[in-house]
């Protein structure tokens, strides 16, 4: 009942890192305020450009000459620009406070790191694949090399994504350096992988010897040795040969003991 626990846990564990970049679509991809923002902008430059054609309608009917129209133009203009400023500060403040890790919202933040962690797992996944199923080593090499890449790509954008705050793409010399230091961790990672699954395959092969071993022994104590000390038991003169039979087996045993102990 435990181990099917332990196997649904790690399944959902599985299936949450899997659909990580799905999450993002529970976060707004803008931020509140922005819509009131805007139609404030559009209020104003909508005031102006009314007060504007005010102006002009004045000039041209003689309402006011062209000294005056200069002189209320330019004070209504200075009026409007320090608005549409104070409107665009606020715009500037609300997005910046909406920013995530240098991006422009955690929606999107999400959504990039998701999918590139999403990538570098199952690449992660390919490359035990890998391991477990090739056998020949040409072949591996160069399968090596494909998996390799693929976590250096993933793993380029989730250390991207994560420790870079700039939300532009990087630039060429950034992109080699970055890559080349994600291939050679990928080459790592695949052949750790490769360590430890080698380790345990080493590890379940010592286990079956000594399984194997203690069998081996315990089928040689009940059919070969009792059998035959029990028929020498049936005459005082075997004595002495019941005597070294039974340090023969000891040695025997403790010598199998110690092989299953050290793992041969």
């Amino acid at each position: 009942m435990t181990t099917n626990l332990v196997q649904i846990f790690k399944g959902m564990i599985l299936f949450s890192i899997i659909i990580m970049s799905l999450t993002h679509v529970y976060f707004s991809s803008k931020p509140d305020g922005t819509r009131e923002n805007y139609l404030e902008y559009k209020s104003i430059t909508k005031e102006r450009d009314s007060v504007q054609n005010l102006l002009l309608l004045q000039l041209s009917n003689g309402i006011i000459n062209k000294e005056e129209f200069i002189k209320i133009f330019h004070n209504k203009s200075d009026i409007y620009i320090d608005k549409i400023k104070k409107c665009n500060k606020e715009k500037r403040i609300i997005i910046n406070n909406f920013k995530f890790n240098g991006r422009k919202s955690f929606h999107y933040w999400l959504f990039i790191f998701g999918l590139s962690f999403s990538f570098f797992f199952l690449a992660m996944r390919y490359s035990y694949r890998i391991v477990i199923d090739h056998k020949n080593k040409y072949l591996k090499k160069s399968l090596a090399l494909e998996a390799s890449a693929w976590m250096a790509v993933s793993l380029f954008w989730v250390a991207h994504s994560v420790f870079v705050k700039n939300a532009d793409l990087p630039t060429p010399m950034y992109a080699s350096v970055m890559f080349g230091i994600c291939l050679l961790l990928g080459l790592s990672i695949f052949y750790f992988i490769k360590f430890l699954t080698n380790r345990k395959e080493h590890t379940l092969k010592s286990y079956k010897t000594s399984i194997v071993n203690l069998i081996q022994l315990i089928g040689e104590i009940r059919v070969d040795h009792y059998f035959k000390m029990s028929a020498k038991a049936m005459t005082k003169e075997n004595k002495e040969i019941i005597s070294k039979d039974s340090e023969v087996m000891d040695k025997k045993i403790f010598s199998t003991l110690e092989k299953v102990a050290d793992g041969k």
